[in-house]
């Protein structure tokens, strides 16, 4: 079985460390944001549908200022996209397989990406369902990024 075959099915130990980075950042932000374990039931409990995004189509909307939920969520994806990158970095010295690059990479490009636009709700300069369209445009974005670099860097390895 050739070497990039085997790396593919052995089990990705950057992605489970990334993982464990997960929950451990969501604690960490938990920790050290004061109250916001009530911040955050108040951000959920101030939905309602108020807004209509076609003609007799209602979404739902949170209400209110909620500054340090989104401020929180902010820190939270600045902090996983830069240690997204970390994986990135040491994704490339243990020669991992492209495609695992390439997800690494349009993860930053999410959550850095999703960070900014936290950082912009929090901050009032767009609204609810601006940064639900954001979201989804950072999605896409980061999907065709992951396409991307895998149809390039394959060409260009099968041309080496």
């Amino acid at each position: 079985m050739p070497q990039h075959e085997r790396q593919q099915k052995e089990q990705d130990k950057l992605g489970i460390a990334s993982v464990g980075f997960f929950f451990f950042l969501i604690g960490v932000i938990w920790i050290i944001t004061p109250s916001l374990s009530q911040k955050v039931i108040d951000f959920f409990n101030s939905f309602t549908f108020e807004k209509e995004i076609f003609l007799n189509v209602p979404f739902p909307a949170p209400t209110g200022a909620h500054r340090v939920v989104y401020t929180a969520l902010a820190r939270f994806c600045f902090v996983f996209g830069l240690f997204q990158i970390v994986i990135l970095v040491l994704r490339f010295f243990f020669r991992e397989p492209l495609n695992r690059m390439a997800g690494t990479f349009s993860g930053i490009v999410f959550w850095l990406g999703a960070g900014f636009v936290s950082n912009l709700l929090a901050a009032r300069a767009i609204e609810w369902f601006g940064f639900l369209g954001w979201l989804i445009v950072l999605i896409g974005l980061s999907l065709v990024v992951r396409s991307l670099l895998i149809l390039l860097f394959e060409v260009a390895i099968r041309k080496v």
